[in-house]
């Protein structure tokens, strides 16, 4: 199955250049529980941006060019959606998580979009444009700093 998974302010913000807004532990560990022992496909940008590779996780990048890290570079289109492909009826879930491009791009493929709603307002110049009208609201976790909410793919397409 694909997932995506990402932490956004009230004004769709999802970053500050090239790092988060915000450092909120909770939702870190909310990120690393969901995804922990699944795959995670990251945009280039993003994947060099994180301290290193993701344990105990599957990296995949979008990039043209290689990678001298520990990852599975996805060279081009055809690739990811033969990823996309491979992971459609798995036990193993996908999660698209970033960044900005990637999210825009191939959200749609996405069964369910988990989206942690950080309470307030930060700086920043990243900000996500998802049509939701596609996806149903199932379900909300509160957290002092933050909301999860679970989206649901319509099957009326």
């Amino acid at each position: 199955m694909i997932k995506l998974i990402v932490a956004i302010d009230k004004n769709n913000l999802i970053g500050n250049g090239d790092k988060m807004p915000w450092h909120i532990k909770d939702e870190f560990i909310h990120f690393k529980k969901t995804t922990l022992n699944h795959a995670l496909l990251f945009g280039r940008t993003t994947f060099l941006g994180l301290p290193g590779k993701l344990e105990q996780r599957d990296n995949y990048v979008l990039s043209h060019e290689e990678i001298d890290q520990d990852c599975t570079v996805i060279h081009n289109e055809i690739e990811l959606f033969e990823l996309f492909e491979k992971f459609k009826n798995s036990e193993k879930f996908l999660f698209i998580s970033g960044g900005k491009s990637i999210y825009e791009k191939y959200y749609q493929f996405a069964n369910e979009l988990i989206i942690s709603r950080i309470k307030g307002e930060f700086n920043g110049d990243v900000y996500l444009k998802m049509d939701l009208s596609d996806y149903t609201l199932v379900k909300v976790d509160e957290f002092e700093k933050f909301n999860v909410e679970y989206y649901n793919k319509n099957n009326s397409k």
